[in-house]
């Protein structure tokens, strides 16, 4: 009879199929088989205790176990799944940061912004990335901050680059109107100038709402 405060893991424990700890299963099944083997009456009854409940013996051996550290076979696995995952998704990660130095991967127009630490923000994984974790809130936030980071608004370098005929300079008498230069340098009434930090582009946008935005056709297009 085995007590246990998880189910999971135990069902985990007797699995013999692909998973991250399915070289630990399959010790225990194979020592399992030998002594089911022996004896047909042998059997294993698994009976759920919550840890809540600080049961005297199995409050004892759950402290047991909790503390207890234990290598599987005769060497360290480390080719479990959930390693050979975490593997693959750095060394993509690490592909992707040095590709993302080239500028011809990243567009010539693309603004770097830096994190809070100095360090300029590289892509991400984690948690829906660098850029899109911090404004997964609001979609239309995010299309504008997208346009704001890429160059590819309404701005006079846009127009100039695809040849649009449309004014390519600022209102403030500027030759080219891009987006560095509307984010340090113009000197119209932009509120909060100089935005280095992802949160500063935030509350750029927030203060002047028709920047970097396109306009909704009246017909209902774009």
């Amino acid at each position: 009879m085995v007590f246990t405060d998880s189910m999971g893991s135990a069902h985990r424990a007797v699995d013999p199929s692909i998973h991250s700890g399915q070289a630990f299963s399959l010790s225990v099944c194979r020592t399992l088989q030998e002594w089911f083997e022996v004896d047909d009456l042998h059997c294993i009854t698994f009976v759920y205790v919550p840890s809540a409940l600080r049961w005297d013996i199995h409050g004892e051996a759950h402290k047991y176990i909790t503390e207890l550290k234990v290598r599987v076979g005769r060497h360290k696995t480390d080719n479990s799944i959930d390693v050979l995952r975490s593997r693959a998704a750095h060394s993509v990660l690490d592909s992707w940061s040095s590709t993302f130095q080239d500028p011809t991967y990243q567009g010539s127009e693309f603004l770097e912004l830096q994190q809070p630490d100095r360090w300029l923000i590289q892509p991400s994984y984690f948690n829906g990335g660098s850029w899109l974790s911090t404004f997964r809130h609001s979609i239309t936030e995010f299309a504008r901050i997208c346009q704001c980071i890429t160059g590819d608004a309404p701005i006079g370098a846009y127009y100039c680059h695809f040849k649009i005929n449309e004014p390519h300079g600022c209102t403030c008498g500027a030759a080219l109107q891009s987006h560095q230069h509307v984010l340090f340098h113009c000197c119209n009434r932009y509120s909060v100038h100089y935005p280095r930090f992802l949160r500063d582009i935030a509350s750029f946008l927030k203060h002047n709402p028709t920047v970097f935005g396109f306009n909704r056709d009246s017909s209902g297009v774009g």
